[in-house]
């Protein structure tokens, strides 16, 4: 014989005691008349002591706040409040106040539900049942959340407003129908395995799953499901209480997002690397494998934002970070440390990867231009590599040394790819202590300049000096330059050292002002990180000049053919400002890079030195003199003076004299020499302004 359907006060029941809100009934006089489970669990107290109290001796919000009212019975509201519970304990609750009207005798009760947003309750036995009140049915017609009832075989018996609202069907459309029109297909074997519960008297509890909308569209929801009993206690449904948790997941996903994922080009971020490697790590160890990680760095990235902004900067990283995608393997993990800086991991997926063709690859794709609306921009990058376990065997290990490799390329000119060597590590300690060493030299007078002549071809007078820094290291005697200018460069340190070189060329600028001497050109080297820093350590120099009286025309800025292919309007303006203030500007090692003569006119340059490496054997090579003859003629035409450094014979003199050079700095005059030795060379040049036939002193560069 089939099992008897349950009564709808038997239905009701179930309903309200399996609710994992609190739910209670008051009446008209304010006492207590229903208290379910939920109700005991949260406030503490039993529903037998409950029953009949009034409600303000039960519960009393904190603050001198009430419970939720409105000036019409018939109102519904809800309000957040703070209570305290039986026991203590402070709740935040959701309370929501609906009316009970009985169509005879109009408002006969009030309902009230109590959604518990923090709380903690000390563990108990279970409180007895309250009495059975009938108001079930109001209460799950008010209910925001969905409650369904179904048979064991899943068809929908009864369907309340709030899974209406859930889930889009109305209940005509969906009593007599089976539950699972509403599981994804790949979930349809979850009912079966709910029902098997029900059946045996378990209760599902909290089962957090995704179900359809009318629409299509996935739901995140958490279900509540409780065997329903007909009057001789017998399984005969279920009752499912589901509610929408849409916005605590995604919520979920926006923090793990946020904790994993680069916003701007949506690669892994740093810390979700790490967790690939120390996966990596852990599986290499297992298989007794190897893999790869690269370091990688845009090289000049600071120019494409100082010159083009950082909306300019942000597409290109994005672009960068497509092409280096599509490089790799779909088993290879690309991220973004920060700024311009990417780590890829190459897991070895049967043989070691071939770090050289994926190098090459990588360079390949970003060689091709990217395009702008203005001009395309070029790009390249330095890599470093480390190799598991050759190279390293943590995460901290790994990266590091791949990071100095990444350095090591840099320093060797950028745009390619450098393997991690152990002597690298040396290197870097090294440059560590010197980085020290140089801010302390600062400070002990071990810095000093030196001044090279420069004399003018025509007459052999000597006009200008340009200013050389040297160190004089207390314990390994004098540091090149080539060796402490990088790593304050790379320090920012030198920001301090520039302008420690203005002060120091302008004041012998200013002693050579008072010499009977004369009054000779002082040019000084100036970094492009001086030009491009956020601060402008610029802007005080010809104030510095006004106050120990030197004319700021009888200073040079020299600077590398880098900063007339710079872009960057910070720099272009900020030379402009100079030549304003009376400044001259020289191009220094013209010839070395590429080249721009038409980026001359854009910073107003008034010397151009053409660098050694052209003029050197100059006589004897038809191909270098062409070129540096046609370097004369443009400038020339430019209203720019030129410079032919590196002159060290006769004969090379004689060739930049036949180009029509207007001037001549190297060892055939002098080396570069202390102040009191210049300035005698000086006097003595003056007095015999005829170049001599040279023989000519070991070049100890300049």
């Amino acid at each position: 014989m089939a099992a008897s359907q349950p009564s709808s006060s038997c239905l009701f029941e179930a309903i309200v005691n399996g609710h994992e809100d609190a739910i209670l009934t008051i009446t008209p006089q304010g006492m207590v008349s229903s208290w379910n489970p939920a109700a005991e669990r949260l406030f503490g107290y039993p529903a037998s002591e409950a029953l009949g109290l009034p409600l303000d001796q039960l519960l009393r919000p904190l603050g001198g706040e009430t419970f939720p009212a409105g000036e019409a019975e018939s109102q519904t509201l809800s309000a957040q409040r703070l209570l305290r519970n039986r026991h203590g304990a402070l709740l935040s609750v959701l309370l929501t106040r609906s009316p009970i009207d009985d169509p005879r005798l109009g408002h006969a009760a009030t309902l009230l539900t109590a959604h518990a947003l923090h709380h903690t309750l000390p563990a108990g036995a279970a409180p007895p049942r309250a009495r059975q009140v009938n108001v079930y049915e109001s209460l799950v017609e008010s209910s925001d959340d969905a409650i369904v009832t179904k048979t064991l075989s899943g068809i929908v018996t009864s369907w309340n407003p709030g899974a209406q609202r859930l889930f889009g069907y109305s209940a005509a459309e969906m009593i007599g129908e089976s539950v699972t029109k509403l599981f994804p297909p790949e979930r349809a074997q979850e009912e079966e395995l709910i029902l098997q519960r029900i059946a045996a008297g378990e209760r599902v509890d909290h089962f957090e799953t995704e179900r359809l909308h009318k629409d299509g569209h996935r739901l995140h929801v958490s279900v509540t499901i409780s065997p329903l009993r007909d009057a001789a206690g017998r399984v005969v449904g279920a009752s499912k209480i589901a509610r929408d948790i849409g916005e605590r997941i995604r919520a979920a996903q926006t923090i793990w997002r946020q904790a994993n994922q680069d916003a701007l080009t949506e690669l892994p971020n740093r810390h979700a690397f790490r967790q690939q490697l120390a996966l990596e790590i852990a599986r290499a160890e297992r298989e007794s494998g190897n893999f790869v990680v690269l370091y990688i760095d845009i090289d000049h990235f600071k120019t494409v934002n100082d010159s083009l902004g950082h909306d300019a900067g942000d597409a290109l990283l994005v672009a960068v970070a497509r092409r280096m995608r599509g490089a790799l393997r779909g088993s290879d993990v690309l991220a973004r440390m920060g700024g311009d800086e990417f780590t890829a991991l190459l897991p070895a997926t049967g043989n070691p990867p071939d770090v050289s063709a994926v190098s090459t690859k990588l360079h390949e794709v970003l060689a091709q231009p990217f395009a702008r609306s203005e001009h395309p921009i070029h790009v390249s990058i330095s890599v470093g590599v480390a190799v598991y376990p050759r190279d390293g065997r943590d995460p901290d290990e790994l990266l590091r040394h791949a990071d100095l490799a990444m350095y090591e390329a840099k320093h060797a000119g950028r745009n390619r790819t450098v393997l991690y060597d152990p002597i690298l590590d040396q290197r870097a300690r090294g440059r560590l202590l010197l980085a020290g060493d140089l801010r302390r030299a600062a400070q002990h007078g071990e810095l000093y300049l030196v001044y090279q002549p420069v004399v003018r071809i025509a007459d052999g007078a000597p006009v200008k000096f340009e200013a050389l820094m040297r160190w004089r290291h207390p314990a390994f005697g004098t540091v090149h330059p080539a060796r402490f200018i990088s790593l304050a460069e790379e320090t920012g340190f030198i920001l301090e050292l520039g302008d420690w070189v203005f002060r120091s060329a302008a004041d012998q600028a200013a002693r050579w002002r008072e010499h009977a001497a004369g009054m000779p050109q002082v040019s000084f080297n100036v970094s492009p990180l001086q030009l491009s820093a956020d601060v402008d350590h610029t802007r005080d120099w010809a104030a510095q000049l006004e106050r120990i009286g030197v004319d700021p025309r009888q200073m040079v800025i020299e600077v590398t053919e880098t900063v007339i292919l710079d872009d960057s309007p910070r720099v272009a303006q900020r030379l402009r400002a100079l030549r304003r203030q009376g400044f001259q500007v020289a191009v220094d090692d013209f010839g070395t890079g590429a080249s721009n003569l038409a980026g001359l006119s854009r910073i107003d340059v008034d010397y151009l030195k053409i660098d050694q490496s052209l003029i050197r054997k100059l006589p004897g090579d038809a191909r270098k003199l062409a070129i540096c003859e046609a370097i004369v003629a443009m400038s020339h035409r430019l209203d720019i003076q030129v410079i032919a450094e590196g002159i060290e014979t006769e004969e090379e003199l004689q060739k930049v004299r036949d180009i029509a050079c207007d001037f001549a700095q190297g060892y055939l005059y002098a080396p570069p020499l202390e102040a009191p030795q210049a300035t005698q060379w000086m006097l003595e040049r003056r007095a015999r302004p005829t170049p001599p036939p040279g023989s000519v002193s070991a070049p100890a560069g300049s």
